[in-house]
């Protein structure tokens, strides 16, 4: 299993021949975790971000790389009934890269498929996200909630039944827009 105490320094060589740890699959015990997609989190307060991911999403820190007292990488991994994720948080470092102003339009959001929407919703509030949209069916079979994190961030929860299809989601979109005219 990896893990390291945030705030540890731990350095990931890899010579030429190595090849980043993807997922679930891994050689040795330092090699990076990656999912098919791994996003870069940016935020202000990186330290306090990586704790705020593990009480609100039941993440679990796989490495945490500083430069000083600053987290300028760290890798979480996160499971759903969907699979498992990989996700890096690092602080902002402008002008290359920028957290979200908390409150302000954000131009990604994050979906995790979830058991039990409502509950996902309730310990993400309980961490200190606030709501967006509390639970609610989207239409049958599709049950989701929004929050934003302490940092920006918008995260969706979502219970997806497998009758659930592209169509059922059109349909359900059309008419949203309707309704916003």
């Amino acid at each position: 299993s990896h893990s390291s105490k945030t705030g540890t320094a731990r350095r990931h060589e890899h010579e030429g021949t190595a090849r980043p740890g993807w997922a679930g699959n891994h050689e040795e015990e330092d090699t990076m975790e990656m999912s098919a997609l791994h996003p870069n989190v940016t935020v202000s307060g990186a330290r306090e971000a990586i704790a705020f991911y593990e009480a609100a999403l039941g993440a679990e820190v796989v490495d945490t790389i500083t430069a000083g007292d600053a987290v300028i990488h760290s890798d979480l991994r996160l499971v759903s009934p969907a699979g498992t994720s990989t996700f890096t948080v690092a602080e902002a470092f402008p002008p290359d890269s920028g957290a979200p102003e908390p409150g302000a339009p954000t131009h990604a959001s994050f979906t995790v498929p979830v058991e039990d929407t409502d509950a996902a919703y309730a310990r993400a509030l309980a961490a200190g996200a606030s709501s967006l949209a509390e639970p609610s069916d989207w239409f049958e079979g599709f049950r989701q909630a929004a929050v934003r994190d302490p940092f920006g961030h918008r995260w969706y929860f979502a219970t997806v039944a497998e009758s659930v299809t592209a169509e059922d989601v059109q349909r359900a979109s059309d008419a949203w827009v309707a309704e916003r005219g």
